[in-house]
């Protein structure tokens, strides 16, 4: 099949086309599971497959239960070269690739496995991060639960002001939030903005 550059680079240019095609270079897919997985339509799916697999990019198949599977064909080279005196593009397929040298593979491998390495480590302090962000937020939030309590004469200002740490909000927001009459939220912000608790600022309360 001739490879038109051009066109694909008009079939790439599409966002969602682009993460299809990351999302099948890890395996294959069926239509429904990509579009779970990349929040699109079912029918907007099947569309940017079915142009996938007309510039020969993907390919459809049935596993033995009959489903239909996409998976991405061979591997496609798609280059632009720009300069100040010329432009061009060309693609082409794997087979097309020059081989290269065994050395030169094994150091490529190599250098892959260092920087998976580096990933990894990376990936583990930032789950480290993670788990002492997310206990520091709830020692955060028991403290400030705790103050909470000095301005609150009920279980239900203590609420009020508990919804008020996640940011600013309006009255009819805290309302839907704990389910309780917009009226009655309205009654106890102001008893707190008494007590120096909160304060309304353009039309939300936050605490003061």
């Amino acid at each position: 099949m001739i490879l038109d550059p051009v066109e694909l680079l008009d079939i790439l240019g599409n966002e969602n086309r682009r993460r299809i095609l990351q999302l099948l270079s890890f395996r294959p897919f069926y239509f429904n599971e990509m579009a779970k997985r990349l929040d699109v339509g079912p029918k907007a799916i099947i569309d940017h497959l079915l142009m996938l697999e007309r510039a020969g990019l993907v390919e459809c198949y049935q596993d033995q239960g009959r489903r239909k599977y996409f998976r991405i064909i061979r591997k496609t080279v798609l280059e632009v070269s720009v300069s100040p005196n010329s432009y061009g593009v060309r693609a082409y397929r794997s087979e097309d690739v020059p081989k290269t040298e065994d050395t030169e593979l094994a150091q490529d491998m190599k250098l892959l496995r260092d920087e998976l390495s580096d990933l990894e480590e990376k990936r583990l302090e930032l789950r480290a991060l993670l788990d002492e962000i997310e206990s520091r937020e709830m020692e955060v939030k028991h403290k400030a639960c705790n103050a909470a309590r000095c301005y609150t004469n009920n279980q239900l200002e203590s609420e009020i002001l508990t919804a008020l740490l996640s940011g600013d909000a309006q009255a009819s927001h805290i309302s839907a939030r704990l389910e309780i009459p917009e009226i009655v939220i309205e009654d106890r912000l102001k008893k707190l903005e008494e007590r120096g608790a909160v304060h309304l600022l353009d039309q939300k309360w936050s605490i003061r």
